[in-house]
């Protein structure tokens, strides 16, 4: 009986030792599962947020401070709005003078109740600057002015670079020669000095090597170099500019661009026709 319970005590303990084991083997075997579980997650994780080119994210924060700069950025843009005035002017720089040409767009005014005309045509001015007598720089506030009209936009792409051309305005007495409309007798609102007539007289001469001369003066009975009566003080005139056949290039495409500007063609078209899509969208019928 003594033999059988010393039997069964040392199974049990056998039992017990095995059951020990197995327990720790289990718990081994969690944590292991445990790690490889975590790793596979971060590895996933990493595979995720790294873009297939195999560059790495910045970290948050990075991010975060782009994205606020982006937006503060933003934000300061709009704050300022779109600009309301722009200035297109093509400048073309030779040795003793320069040649610069701008634009004067036209007035408008109310016509009716709801509709827009022109009231006054626009032009292109050219703007001749002699040199700074140091020989260094322009002198600007010295330049001498030529407007031309529609019309003679016209003129000059009819007949450049093939033909000579002269221009002729008289000169008038306006109250500020460098602004957008006085000058050189495009302004109606101006009167014409007394004495004999002095004319501001443009001309266009073809040159060797498809070059062209733009030259101003003031003349009289023929004779350049004169100076108004009344309007002493003058730039010493002729001024002229030699331009290549690029340079012209670029100069004509400005002409030809510039016309419906200057008349209001396109500033009105656009308005007659989104008041006509409005009126036919909504049923009114023709005119």
């Amino acid at each position: 009986m003594m033999f059988s319970s010393s039997v069964a005590s040392r199974n049990f303990g056998a039992l017990a030792s095995r059951a020990v084991k197995s327990s720790r083997q289990s718990s081994t075997l969690l944590r292991a599962s445990a790690s490889t579980l975590a790793s596979s997650n971060a590895t996933n994780s990493i595979s995720h947020s790294t873009p297939k080119h195999g560059i790495s994210p910045l970290p948050f924060t990075a991010t975060a401070a782009n994205t606020n700069t982006a937006t503060s950025i933003q934000s300061r843009s709009l704050s300022m709005g779109m600009p309301r005035r722009g200035f297109p002017q093509y400048t073309i720089f030779g040795p003793d003078s320069a040649l610069s040409v701008r634009a004067v767009l036209p007035q408008f005014k109310r016509a009716g109740n709801d509709g827009v005309s022109v009231d006054r045509r626009g032009k292109l001015v050219l703007e001749f600057i002699p040199r700074n007598n140091t020989g260094a720089g322009f002198s600007w506030q010295d330049k001498t002015l030529f407007s031309l009209s529609v019309e003679e936009v016209g003129l000059v792409l009819s007949q450049l670079p093939g033909n000579s051309m002269e221009l002729s305005h008289p000169t008038y007495n306006a109250s500020s020669p460098n602004d957008g409309y006085g000058g050189d007798g495009q302004d109606t609102n101006v009167t014409q000095l007394s004495g004999e007539v002095v004319e501001k007289v443009m001309t266009v001469e073809p040159g060797e090597g498809a070059t062209l001369t733009f030259k101003v003066d003031y003349m009289k009975g023929g004779v350049g170099g004169q100076t108004p009566p009344g309007m002493e003080g003058l730039p010493t005139t002729p001024l002229e500019v030699t331009i290549q056949a690029g340079e012209f290039e670029v100069l004509k495409s400005i002409c030809q661009t510039s016309i419906p500007y200057i008349l209001g063609w396109n500033t009105c078209m656009d308005i007659a026709s989104a008041a006509a899509i409005s009126k036919g969208v909504s049923g009114g019928g023709n005119y």
